[in-house]
């Protein structure tokens, strides 16, 4: 699937059943925009940015196991829909049990590479109760916080550095 969080194209991946319809349709009630349900194709436009997009024959559908086909722009209004997006980050929702390690501050920037464009991965730990939609938001915006030069990890890791530089110092 693929949705559109403030700004940010977000295409969410996974195992079959892990979770990633009950987390677009979460990110839909936050008023965000589903792009594509399923299957995302991806265009390559400049030779840099990567278009995700999805079939006409299933706009503005998408899959609900135990419900069926639902009409998101019914359901939601006609701005939950978004035709194409930017592709700026790809969440891959991940059963708990098979991380072998879980990044817990942040500091390794990840990427994943399509058409030869290299886009942002981060990789989230699914387990009954986590609110995949919230994780996934959070996300997105610390991946545009990035883009505009927010980093809180290598901040953190910054001021680590001076207060032990200051500790060193200190006669």
């Amino acid at each position: 699937s693929m949705v559109d969080i403030q700004g940010i194209g977000v295409v969410i991946q996974g195992e079959s059943g892990i979770g990633k319809s009950e987390a677009v349709l979460g990110l839909l009630e936050r008023g965000h925009s589903l792009v594509t349900d399923d299957i995302t194709r991806l265009t390559l436009v400049d030779g840099r940015k990567l278009i995700g997009t999805g079939k006409e024959l299933t706009r503005n559908l998408m899959e609900v196991r135990g419900i069926g086909i639902i009409d998101v722009a019914a359901m939601f209004g006609v701005a939950s829909i978004r035709p194409e997006k930017q592709v700026d980050l790809v969440v891959t929702l991940r059963a708990w049990e098979k991380m072998e390690e879980v990044d817990r501050l942040g500091m390794e920037e990840r990427h994943t590479e399509f058409l030869g464009v290299k886009v942002p991965l981060m990789e989230i730990p699914v387990r009954p109760g986590r609110d995949l939609a919230r994780l996934i938001e959070v996300a997105a915006v610390q991946t545009k916080l990035r883009f505009n030069g927010i980093n809180p990890a290598r901040e953190l890791s910054e001021r680590l550095t001076r207060a032990m530089n200051k500790i060193c110092s200190a006669p």
